[in-house]
């Protein structure tokens, strides 16, 4: 697996290369390929590459219908079908089944900046946010998760306190 950290006009990426996942023929790769697919599962979203040269399917289920089946339900996924100035395909994004397909050409770099632009709308970020805040979609599940604990122990704190009078805070005193 390759790792790099990229930068996209300022909105940052984490991006893992798997390679091709295959059938494993020994156990060193079997464990390669048990990692990647740890990190596709925790991934935001999972990019398709295709050689546009080699299949004119567009459907991921139709090009990988094992490696679909596995992925979790909700996982977003963006095809995106390259070679598109041999082939002549039509630049840009579509959708095909629930799923983004976005046509370029890395070699002329035509398409290029439909992906990036796709990439930047679908993980939220907005180039016209002021102060915005940018956080991967399991970052703001764990922000509402807290929001809600944080709700709850207020709710049990004000409960169990409710019969309670703190001196300072009592409207009447005890003469003693």
């Amino acid at each position: 697996m390759l790792r790099e950290h990229i930068h996209i006009d300022g909105m940052p990426l984490h991006i893992i290369d798997t390679a091709g996942l295959r059938d494993a023929s020994d156990e060193v790769e079997r464990i390669g390929i048990e990692r990647a697919w740890q990190e596709i599962e925790q991934a935001d979203r999972v990019l398709f590459m295709v050689d546009g040269t080699t299949t004119d399917a567009v459907d991921p289920a139709d090009i990988w219908p094992d490696f679909i089946a596995r992925l979790p339900k909700n996982l977003p996924i963006t095809v995106v079908r390259n070679k598109a100035d041999i082939t002549g395909e039509t630049l840009g994004i579509s959708e095909v089944n629930g799923h983004s397909l976005v046509r370029l050409s890395a070699r002329t770099g035509e398409g290029v900046d439909v992906l990036r632009n796709h990439l930047k709308q679908s993980m939220g970020f907005d180039t016209n946010m002021e102060g915005g805040f940018l956080a991967r979609r399991r970052h703001l599940q764990a922000l509402a998760e807290a929001a809600e604990h944080l709700e709850q122990g207020k709710a049990q704190l004000l409960g169990a306190w409710a019969g309670n009078c703190w001196r300072k805070s009592c409207a009447w005193r005890s003469k003693a």
